[in-house]
């Protein structure tokens, strides 16, 4: 049978749902008052972890944990330890549902619950999976009117300057566009020779927070919540004298939670 891979790269996963996160923690409650039906849950959890995250790859049959598991290593989505330990906590499963009297114990319910925790920090989300890839950008030396031209065809509210040593001088608005537009007469220097540094005002760059690849959604948000930011580049090291290689919106984050 051929599966047809959805997505190709190990960090291109989509974030497991929160029900798994809230389900994980009543299970850590659980192991107190009732261990063999918290381990008993905590590997079905993980049944349907692996289901999602397999489904998440393309995979479009009926299947078992084993059946997940075996997909899943020719995917590149999971180490080759984590897919061990995942073979073990199979068989510990075939063995309590198939052996009669044996019970999960506190431990064994602890330990796969930790495991899920880990594999579920694993796919949280950072900033390199919440950004737009290779955000369009624009030199400073650009004519402002070719920076209009372009927001108007490719429909953007916002382009991230850059100066001619690649590092970021602000965020061009439509509303800088507008300004300079609108202060064209007599007298003033016209529309058609402004440049892009023409039309940006002296707090383009605090529109912008910068954040690394590893900087968590939490961390995404209290950048975004800052007075005047409009966007957040994602550079190399989370610093503006790098070009971007990602731009965060609060649209981008309103669209994946």
């Amino acid at each position: 049978m051929r599966y047809r891979r959805r997505r190709t790269q190990k960090h291109d996963i989509t974030p497991p749902p929160r029900t798994f996160a809230r389900r994980l923690a009543d299970l850590r409650a659980l192991v107190v008052t009732d261990a063999p039906s918290a381990g008993d849950q905590s590997l079905k959890l993980l049944e349907e972890y692996l289901e999602y995250l397999a489904r998440s790859y393309g995979y479009n049959d009926d299947g078992t944990l084993r059946r997940y598991t075996m997909f899943l290593r020719g995917q590149d989505a999971l180490d080759e330890s984590l897919l061990t330990r995942i073979d073990l906590y199979t068989d510990a499963r075939n063995c309590l549902a198939h052996t009669y009297g044996i019970q999960a114990t506190p431990e064994l319910a602890s330990e796969v619950i930790d495991f899920l925790q880990d594999l579920f920090a694993r796919d949280a989300p950072t900033a390199e999976r919440l950004m737009t890839k290779v955000p369009q950008t624009i030199a400073t030396h650009e004519l402002l009117r070719n920076a209009r031209d372009l927001m108007l065809r490719k429909g953007y509210g916002r382009l991230p300057v850059l100066r001619d040593n690649g590092s970021v001088a602000g965020l061009l608005t439509e509303r800088d566009v507008v300004i300079a537009q609108a202060q064209d007469g007599p007298g003033r220097q016209a529309f058609a020779s402004l440049t892009v540094a023409d039309a940006l005002p002296d707090n383009a760059l605090e529109r912008v927070a910068f954040a690394a690849p590893n900087a968590s959604r939490d961390q995404i948000v209290g950048l975004l919540r800052h007075t005047n930011v409009a966007a957040c580049l994602v550079t190399p090291d989370g610093l503006p004298d790098q070009p971007p290689i990602g731009i965060i919106t609060h649209a981008d984050l309103l669209d994946r939670m």
